[in-house]
């Protein structure tokens, strides 16, 4: 029979020096809730032992019995108790219950003493383990406020007293400097007991590829991306119907331009199986109301809602923002709108910076505030542009050019805009899908080798092979959409697609730079003339000379130019001297001194200097045409 408290104190009076002290008596410390009661009655047991000079023996029983019990209560544990919880966890020594989470200790003189954890019912409810990086991120639930809450946060913050209360405290979950260790170590077992309820679910933090699935059409990978991409993420959906769409989008692709943006908003999911980089479309009008807006929104909306601020976004953004949210997307288009007002950016340097940077397809590192260093975040998708103006100038690097396919729009691209907007927000993302769903059921080598054939075609015309890389993934893009999507219509062929690819001479710099400075002699020949002449009109500076062969007219004359005053107009048009002279060289456009050098020490006009003589008309090529005569040649097509 089970005796009380008074009963037990008697009972110790009546021990002798050799009487073991009975279990009973501690057992009953851990059945009294109340701290006061609890502290009175260890007391009381601590005179008696006093009375029997045994107060050491009894006070080391004590202390040993308790480790014992909270041992035994680890293995047996205890289960969370709240109230509607989403789940019920071991939680070993841990008293979890609607009044908050706590649990017994000892305090130095040995007494049992209560430590909170928290004032109110949490626990660890779900463990997402990043399919990228493998990290792991915790979402608890926590009561309060007459509801449930839910919160993910790296693992990281569950596991550092000073980070836990620093992010948890903001979202009003009771912890403090004082109860943050034991906060830590409650959620600690509690993931550590639990090992089946709490195993790691696959998530990721963006869109996309992972593997052979795609986010966000995955079934057993969890979305866990940051809350300022979210009106992204809701926006990659279906809504309304999907015959409407089809039917007025078909009518919209009758406009070349507007296919060719189709083609490019589904060729950004072939890239990372293409193996290719990431390519620009854009189209530019130096007038309004010709439809660009509508073309793009008319592309995105095979993903979802295409509205402006949806998946189309405006371009008044930073460079590092764009990047952010083109690694967001991963494998999905970014769709931006009057791509000039990027320039009026303070951190905004000029177009040519800005395609290598979200063409590259990684971005660069960047330290934690906190220490250590970020994921280096990348991407495999398309940019799909609209702007007022060519996104590449006269004096844009190769580089910059060969990677955007770019087309002006000269007459209005469909009769009604407003009509296909209300359409378009109405009717969308029913394509994406089933697009995903055909290339999962497509083997990459089959549509490797498709892209590889259409690269070929385009690289035997007169084009680079970064234009013909993008063009070409724009062309499987296109037959994938016209047989799954919009059957009934013939695909885009080589021939269809070429007027729209960059000659290999706009994008070689060398090319383009010669040409420059051809021009710029012919605009101020005067300043190329002897101004000691009787009828020189020359009363200024005196740039060079130009030198022609008397004997052999039909040779090409040789500007002699100083070269500094070369250097400055070439730098001051971008272009770099050390760069492009080389390459003047390699194609026999400048005339090497007796040593080998590009530089002559000679004498125009009297006046000793550094010169460089350019050959004022190009050599034939390897076919024997000039430059003039191969601009009158057709395209090797019908």
């Amino acid at each position: 029979m089970e005796r009380s408290k008074e009963e037990l104190l008697d009972g110790m009076n009546e021990l002798t020096p050799a009487d073991p002290f009975p279990d009973e008596i501690f057992y009953q410390i851990f059945e009294i809730d109340d701290h006061v009661e609890r502290t009175q009655f260890v007391e009381a047991l601590r005179n008696r032992a006093r009375l029997l000079k045994r107060s050491r023996e009894f006070s080391n029983l004590l202390q040993s019995f308790f480790k014992d019990y909270q041992q035994k209560m680890m293995e047996r544990g205890n289960v969370t108790q709240f109230t509607e919880q989403p789940v019920e966890l071991q939680c070993g020594p841990w008293r979890a219950t609607d009044l908050g989470v706590t649990m017994q200790k000892f305090d130095s003189r040995g007494m049992p003493v209560q430590i909170t954890a928290c004032m109110h019912p949490i626990l660890p409810m779900e463990i997402l383990k990043n399919v990228d990086t493998g990290e792991e991120r915790v979402r608890l639930a926590y009561f309060k406020y007459g509801a449930w809450n839910q919160v993910t946060v790296n693992r990281e913050v569950c596991a550092d007293n000073t980070l836990i209360v620093k992010v948890l405290s903001k979202i009003g979950i009771e912890v403090t400097s004082e109860n943050a260790k034991y906060l830590v170590r409650y959620i600690s077992d509690c993931i550590g007991m639990n090992p089946a309820k709490l195993a790691p679910t696959r998530s990721i933090n963006r869109l996309g590829w992972c593997g052979n699935e795609f986010m966000p059409y995955a079934d057993d990978i969890v979305y866990d991306g940051n809350k300022e991409y979210d009106p992204i993420f809701q926006n990659v959906r279906e809504s309304g119907s999907f015959q409407i769409w089809k039917d007025h989008c078909s009518i919209l692709r009758k406009n070349r331009i507007i296919r060719l943006a189709f083609a490019a908003s589904l060729g950004s999911v072939l890239i990372e199986a293409l193996r290719i980089l990431p390519f620009v479309f854009h189209i530019w009008s130096g007038e309004s109301g010709t439809g660009k807006t509508v073309a793009i929104m008319a592309a995105m909306s095979i993903w979802g809602n295409p509205k402006m601020g949806g998946l189309v976004k405006t371009m008044d953004a930073t460079s590092v923002n764009v990047r952010r949210t083109a690694a967001f997307l991963y494998s999905l288009p970014y769709a931006g709108d009057e791509l000039q007002t990027v320039k009026d950016n303070k951190y905004f340097t000029n177009y040519d910076r800005f395609i290598y940077q979200i063409t590259e397809g990684i971005d660069r590192g960047r330290g934690k505030a906190s220490g250590g260093v970020e994921e280096t975040k990348t991407w495999h998708n398309s940019y799909l542009f609209t702007g007022e103006e060519p996104i590449t100038k006269s004096n844009s690097r190769a580089g910059s050019k060969n990677r955007v396919i770019e087309i002006e729009v000269e007459e209005k691209l469909l009769e009604d805009g407003n009509d296909t907007v209300s359409i378009l927000t109405e009717n969308y993302g029913h394509a994406g899908k089933l697009l995903v769903e055909y290339l999962q059921n497509t083997e990459t080598r089959k549509l490797q080798e498709e892209y590889k054939r259409y690269f070929d075609a385009m690289c035997k015309l007169d084009t680079t092979e970064k234009q013909a890389m993008a063009m070409a993934c724009m062309l499987v893009a296109d037959r994938i959409l016209t047989d799954v999507i919009f059957e009934g219509e013939d695909p885009l062929t080589v021939q269809d697609v070429a007027p729209y690819l960059r000659s290999a001479k706009e994008v070689d710099i060398a090319e383009r730079s010669y040409q420059m400075v051809l021009n710029w002699i012919a605009r101020n020949p005067v300043r190329f003339q002897n101004p000691d002449d009787a009828d020189s009109a020359n009363k200024g500076e005196v740039w060079g000379r130009i030198d022609t062969d008397e004997e052999h007219p039909e040779r090409p004359p040789v500007a002699v130019i100083n070269k500094d005053v070369l250097c400055d107009f070439l730098e001051k048009s971008g272009y770099d001297y050390a760069a492009v002279s080389k390459k003047w060289a390699a194609k026999d456009r400048v005339i090497r001194n007796s040593q080998g050098k590009l530089v002559h020490q000679t004498k125009v006009y009297g006046v000793k200097a550094s010169y460089i003589k350019l050959n004022m008309e190009p050599a034939a090529d390897k076919d024997g045409f000039t430059e003039a005569e191969d601009e009158q040649i057709e395209l090797p097509f019908d």
